[in-house]
């Protein structure tokens, strides 16, 4: 089998996500310029466990500072090709690699869906509780899961479905080198104490 010299990884998975925000009407708000994809790393791979995961880049509806316990916080901004960041999204290698191509589409789809309609840097609030997924996961993957299947269909004789196709020890054997963004999730700082 021919090798291929390299991939980028978190490009690839970029162009992914810009075609299923393309796709998909209920990503219509979503804007691929202002989403960052970086990778971190599993300890073990296998069933179970995290495979991804949004991180905003703003408080509750958008808001750019919070007080808490007298102390005003903010995140710090990230910036990528001179765009304002307002949402990470990270895929845990090797456990997202080692999915099926539907298995890892369906985890696209969960973190997108994750995104505010508004596109403001805070989450889709689903409930006063329990905020990120309502009252439950199966019903909040249910709200895109046809959408999921729908696209997979449409790219299923595409390079790019080829690609997902491939778990980590096929994409390291299809490619002489694999590189990938990595970051630090930024973390909120104090910028002033509230006397």
């Amino acid at each position: 089998m021919k090798r291929h010299r390299s991939i980028n990884l978190t490009d690839f998975l970029t162009s992914v996500i810009a075609a299923a925000i393309g796709f998909s009407d209920s990503f219509i708000h979503v804007a691929i310029d202002s989403i960052l994809v970086c990778v971190s790393s599993n300890k073990r791979s296998g069933r179970g466990g995290s495979y991804g995961k949004l991180v905003p880049l703003r408080f509750i509806n958008g808001q750019e500072f919070i007080q808490h316990n007298r102390r005003m916080y903010t995140i710090p901004r990230v910036y990528h090709n001179d765009a304002r960041i307002l949402y990470l999204i990270y895929f845990y290698i090797p456990r997202f690699l080692d999915l099926p191509a539907g298995e890892k589409l369906h985890v696209i789809f969960h973190e997108l869906y994750h995104i505010d309609p508004t596109f403001n840097g805070d989450i889709r609030r689903m409930g006063a509780v329990k905020s990120a997924h309502g009252f439950s996961k199966k019903h909040f993957d249910s709200l895109f899961q046809r959408e999921a299947g729908r696209f997979q269909e449409s790219i299923a004789h595409t390079e790019m479905h080829s690609i997902l196709s491939l778990d980590s020890r096929g994409l390291y054997a299809a490619y002489e080198t694999v590189v990938a963004r990595r970051m630090k999730v930024p973390k909120p700082v104090m910028i002033d104490k509230i006397s």
